[in-house]
């Protein structure tokens, strides 16, 4: 195996020279960096990553946790992620949790031993084992869709009740009198909490309640069931807002088996923009989120505290857009 030796001596200058090419230290001329590259690649030099990290203290290593990885919001936010780590020179390590909280504790505690500089966390609950696993992290955790701000987790969060109530605001200017939710688990503060409560408060304004709230699992097939149990519940229903796309496109699949047309009697509105909602038949109305420039600001906080620049704690709150299509204004 060729050595630092080998490279300098074929190359023509000190070891120390090809250290600080290895390396990408500066003050090396263009033309020597040149003639250490082609000796690394002719003797087939392979650098010792490991001896390189223990001697720089740094990795180049994010490890970005998720929920699960089939899901659109996920795949955008990763890739909004990954451009920014890439241009700072890091490499990312995904772990899906397949929404089994007890692997977020444990990928925490996995990637803090794997040396990771930094983690970027899409969580979907905060509880007080997650909060102490992220507060006593030896590196810096940045939260995605989840609000950390108070226990001073620096946190990228979308305006969540304020999509509710604009859900609501939409629902009543098409003229729905009776209003549904359908959500997801009771723990997903973002999702299910927040979105329930905006939709609520723009109901009470027009002096209406909401006719009822059931929980998911954030799958199509979830969304598809409990608005079939629900259409035989509540006859009167005339609008129903979904916490997420796959929910509504579950529900416009139910309506359509029922002999209805999403859009005509009930309208339905959902969140997120994903690329379903454009395909589906009747398309459906939602809300865009930009999660990509999730994925950007997180890396983009996250860096700063490696590098020691970020404040102890910051959150950014993301807007949205109203996309209407054929199931609602």
């Amino acid at each position: 195996m060729a050595s630092l030796h080998d490279v300098a001596r074929l190359s023509g200058v000190s070891k120390s020279t090809v250290s600080r090419v290895i390396n990408n230290e500066y003050g090396v001329k263009e033309s020597t960096k040149i003639k250490v590259l082609e000796a690394v690649a002719q003797c087939g030099y392979v650098v010792n990553q490991v001896a390189k990290d223990l001697k720089s203290q740094r990795t180049n290593l994010i490890g970005v946790i998720v929920p699960r990885v089939s899901s659109h919001a996920t795949a955008q936010g990763v890739d909004g992620l990954t451009s920014i780590f890439e241009q700072a020179g890091k490499h990312v390590l995904l772990a899906n949790t397949h929404q089994v909280h007890a692997k977020e504790l444990e990928y925490i505690q996995i990637f803090n031993q794997k040396r990771v500089e930094g983690i970027v966390f899409y969580a979907t609950h905060l509880d007080p084992p997650l909060i102490q696993a992220i507060q006593g992290s030896n590196v810096p955790v940045v939260l995605v869709g989840q609000d950390g701000s108070m226990y001073n987790i620096p946190s990228v969060v979308h305006d969540d009740t304020r999509v509710g109530y604009e859900a609501g605001v939409r629902l009543i200017a098409a003229g729905c009198r009776q209003v549904g939710f359908v959500g997801v688990q009771s723990d997903d503060t973002a999702v299910d909490s927040l979105r329930s409560q905006g939709l609520e408060q723009a109901l009470r304004m027009n002096q209406q309640e909401l006719l009822f709230h059931v929980h998911s699992d954030f799958s199509i097939e979830s969304g598809y069931r409990l608005t079939k149990k629900i259409l035989a519940e509540y006859p009167n229903l005339d609008g129903l807002f979904c916490a997420t796309d796959r929910l509504a496109v579950g529900a416009v699949k139910a309506l359509t088996e029922s002999g209805l047309v999403a859009g005509e009697k009930i309208k339905v509105l959902g969140v997120g923009n994903d690329e379903l909602a454009f395909v589906s038949n009747p398309s459906l109305s939602t809300f865009n989120y930009a999660f990509d420039k999730a994925g950007e600001n997180a890396a983009k906080m996250l860096l700063e505290r490696i590098d020691g620049r970020g404040k102890e704690m910051s959150k950014v709150v993301l807007t949205f857009q109203n996309i209407a299509r054929q199931t609602c204004p």
